[in-house]
């Protein structure tokens, strides 16, 4: 009877280690022991069909082979890191554990020269991701054609780079849609696509869903493509009404800033273009000049530092008494090196932004009189946008009355 006791809590105590160590493999994913932890992304190791072969009457999948099992969520989805050029309504991308396989929903079109991007970001299980993608060329009849589109994408509108625009290259007559991104430095390039004649398209894909929206900054040009051929874009939004007034406000007695709800046509304004009446009577208040956005900032600037040199000469005469400078700092020396050393942009997109004016939204003018405190005054403009839309609009300005100090 005790023999029997003692079997049953011997085997009780080796069911409950083997449980322990199930659940415990369960729940831990990790190294097989003794080897060395696992840092390496992925490794394609095989393509089919691969770059630069021609495929007639193809109707499989194109894959792309890895070394170890990769992660089916990678990047959000594996189908957000496939592109296909021709562009295709739908696109089939299947996990293989291994493997990706690519196919239109439609079927490989004959006689077509297709581009299929990897994009960067396909993860293992340990979550090692690939910081490069890869680039397919393949044909489904007749040569790999020789040709280089590259271009340079400026976002006008901003004064920046164009990163990440969306460029297509709609191939005439028959509107095939290939597809590339520009880099951090504005750059594209689509290589090997059919000789042609095409309607190149970027925009700005600020929402980066891979379409065009109608209030996106773009440009577009006509091409023919034979060989090589490059470009630069400059991508601003286009309305088809003119801009008007958003806001007037008194930047001091005789400088009122005009901001408008639109980027303006570069260049500094006539005279005539604004229009101020002081309030209730409608009297004219004679403009005295007009400056767009850098041209006042310029002239700002220049006139703070002639208050600074007269500020200067006069506390010296006051003072005979050199009086002894602050030390600077050390968070404005360290600034002060940086700048220094900090070399020019002398990238291509930074030399062609310097080449054109920054678009900006707003107007200054001076007067030829006093604002008047506690005064209203009516403000006309007459304005042009960057794609020759013009508008009339008028807003009130309200000047403050001074406090009764009493």
């Amino acid at each position: 009877m005790a023999r029997a006791a003692r079997n049953a809590r011997r085997q009780a105590a080796r069911l409950g280690l083997l449980t322990a160590w199930a659940l415990a493999a369960c729940a831990v994913m990790q190294d097989p022991p003794g080897g060395p932890p696992d840092f390496a992304p992925p490794t394609i190791v095989a393509i089919a069909p691969d770059s630069g072969s021609v495929a007639p009457q193809f109707d499989g999948r194109l894959r792309f082979q890895f070394d170890e099992v990769i992660n089916e969520q990678s990047g959000g989805g594996l189908a957000k890191l496939i592109e296909l050029s021709p562009r295709t309504p739908e696109l089939d991308v299947s996990w293989k554990r291994t493997a990706i396989e690519v196919k239109p929903a439609s079927g490989w079109r004959a006689n077509a020269v297709y581009r299929v991007v990897l994009l960067p970001g396909v993860a293992d299980l340990r979550n090692n991701r690939m910081e490069a993608g890869r680039t397919v060329v393949f044909s489904t009849g007749g040569e790999i054609p020789a040709t280089r589109l590259t271009g340079v994408v400026l976002d006008w509108e901003n004064g920046r780079v164009g990163q990440r625009a969306l460029v297509e290259a709609v191939l005439l007559p028959d509107s095939l849609v290939y597809t590339a991104r520009s880099d951090s430095a504005g750059e594209f390039v689509l290589s090997e696509i059919p000789v042609g004649s095409y309607w190149i398209v970027v925009a700005m894909d600020g929402n980066t869903n891979g379409r065009r929206e109608p209030r996106e900054p773009f440009d577009s040009i006509s091409v023919q493509l034979d060989s090589i051929a490059s470009h630069e874009f400059w991508a601003f939004a286009r309305d088809t009404v003119g801009p008007v007034l958003r806001e007037v406000t008194a930047m001091d007695s005789l400088t009122v800033r005009l901001e408008f709800a639109q980027k303006l046509s570069p260049g500094r304004p006539d005279t005539a273009a604004v229009r101020v009446f002081a309030l209730p009577d409608t009297v004219p208040v004679t403009v005295r000049a007009a400056y767009d956005q850098t041209m006042y900032d310029s002239l700002a600037a220049g006139e703070a530092r002639e208050r600074a040199q007269r500020d200067s000469i006069t506390a010296a005469a006051a003072d005979t008494v050199p009086a002894v400078p602050a030390p600077e700092p050390p968070q404005a020396r360290a600034r002060a090196a940086g700048a220094q050393q900090a070399a020019p942009d002398s990238s291509r997109a930074a030399l062609l932004l310097a080449e054109r004016p920054v678009l900006k939204a707003a107007w200054f003018v001076r007067l030829s009189e006093m604002l008047a405190p506690g005064g209203r005054y009516l403000v006309e403009a007459t304005a042009t946008n960057v794609s020759g839309a013009t508008a009339d609009s008028r807003s009130v300005l309200v000047i403050p009355a001074p406090r009764d100090s009493t």
